[in-house]
């Protein structure tokens, strides 16, 4: 268990929300090894919170994989130490471009190295140290202001080093983001989950649709996806379709408006092309395929 100074944080809220969260980032940050278990400070560390999303960099990548199972520990501990604060963290995700590779060598039998960035190391104008210096005046005590200060240095160290190195303002939001990203990894997220709803409706709606096909209209509604519409995108939100629709129909109506679509969906036919036989084939090899259907995708799905 953290100790928090209680005074501390009143004299930073009132400095508005945006930067009491900066400052909450950082004292989460800093007191990461006492926070969470010795085994997870180790092996996960924190970089930044953006939308109530911690990202965090996984130092072995064995682990990547298994970050579900420490996620919950995790915010256990964030919610038990920080509860009495603004701070919410609702999920933790593997943080993307927040560390600078080296120049890969013209071998390719070595990895290309990554180092991390050293914020000191980052100069400020006088007019950027006065702006910060000007903020933190706002607290009364020495002691607080001091920290307030080297919160807000920080920030503005941050800040600067990623501007100069391409980040920019996400599409969406203010976060920045790295340069060959649109969105900042929040945004990004939430674009994909409009992406795949949008390949449900497509596919609900033309259920025949060969993978190439449902690509072309999701790009022609939503062209800034083309690095994440891949055809293993369409595949997998067809699949995700045929479990719901499978989910809740009687497979002993071979009529039905909803066995059809789900033949049709799995065989890539237009109705016009459905024989009997196909139909009895399809929802013979679906019956056997999709028997342990998971009990979150037991429920109805509509236009």
């Amino acid at each position: 268990m953290i100790e928090l100074d209680l005074m501390l944080h009143k004299q930073i809220r009132s400095f508005g929300a945006e930067t009491y969260k900066k400052f909450l980032c950082s004292e989460l940050i800093r007191n990461w090894d006492k926070l969470v278990d010795k085994t997870i400070a180790a092996q996960i560390r924190p970089v930044t919170i953006e939308h109530g999303v911690l990202f965090v960099d996984v130092q072995n990548s064995a682990l990547k994989d298994q970050l579900k199972f420490f996620a919950e520990e995790i915010l256990d501990d964030i919610k038990e130490n920080f509860g009495q604060t603004e701070l919410t963290v609702k999920e933790i995700r593997i943080a993307k471009g927040f560390q600078i590779a080296d120049k890969p060598k013209k071998t390719l039998s070595k990895p290309v190295q990554v180092q991390e960035v050293d914020l000191k190391q980052i100069t400020l104008t006088d007019e950027e140290i006065n702006h910060c210096e000007e903020q933190s005046k706002r607290v009364s005590d020495e002691n607080l202001r001091r920290t307030v200060l080297d919160t807000l240095l920080t920030q503005a160290r941050l800040k600067k080093f990623r501007l100069a190195n391409g980040w920019h303002k996400c599409a969406k939001c203010d976060t920045l983001c790295t340069p060959k990203e649109m969105f900042c990894e929040v945004c990004r997220i939430k674009e994909h989950e409009i992406m795949i709803a949008e390949l449900f409706k497509i596919l609900y709606d033309e259920p025949w649709l060969k993978t190439w096909d449902a690509q072309r209209i999701l790009l022609k509604r939503m062209p800034h996806m083309r690095k994440e519409c891949l055809p293993d995108t369409v595949e997998s939100a067809r699949t995700s379709l045929i479990q719901r629709i499978a989910s809740h129909i009687r497979f002993g109506d071979e009529k039905s408006p909803e066995v059809l679509k789900l033949v049709m969906l799995e065989k890539r036919l237009p109705p016009d092309m459905l024989t009997p036989a196909i139909i009895r084939r399809a929802l013979s090899d679906l019956q056997f395929n999709l028997a342990d259907i998971p009990k979150a995708l037991r429920k109805s799905f509509g236009k």
